[in-house]
């Protein structure tokens, strides 16, 4: 008895955990985090990633159900992972290469924002400081990160 219990608890949390992966790796697709990036997840939000891992495992009494289960639902976090980058790339393509004006400090690899012709955008200087005002172009689009660099 008390064993179908801790299995049931087990089993709950791991599901609970591989939902939470799902949806943690959609945002953080989505927000442009980088796969594997504490250091741009400043407020302790776990890796979706390593939470439909650790709810995969969770779930596996042994290795065979691991392998039907577990490694299904790992693939699907990436297959989810690589849906929503391309979205997010096919969406940003039609900036690469337009000009516009930065309408706030940014700081290198910090989000600013830029005015294209009125159309408003968050974007991430690429190599250096932009400055409110200054004249940007559109260098490359990386999942929804638009990425600027100053006009010359």
């Amino acid at each position: 008895m008390q064993e179908s219990i801790t299995e049931i608890i087990r089993v709950c949390v791991g599901s609970f955990l591989v939902i939470y992966g799902y949806v943690m790796s959609i945002i953080e697709r989505y927000l442009g985090m980088p796969f594997f990036g504490s250091r741009y997840q400043p407020k302790g939000v776990i890796n979706g990633f390593v939470a439909t891992l650790a709810g995969a495992v969770l779930m596996s009494i042994n290795v065979q159900i691991f392998f039907l289960v577990g490694l299904p639902l790992i693939v699907i976090n990436g297959l989810l992972q690589k849906i929503i980058h391309e979205r997010l790339k096919k969406k940003a393509k039609h900036f690469i290469g337009k000009e516009g004006k930065a309408t706030t400090d940014m700081k290198r690899k910090c989000k600013g924002f830029v005015d294209f012709n009125g159309e408003r955008a968050k974007v991430f200087p690429e190599e250096e400081d932009i400055q409110a005002g200054e004249m940007v172009y559109v260098s490359d689009v990386d999942g929804n990160m638009i990425m600027v660099r100053k006009l010359k």
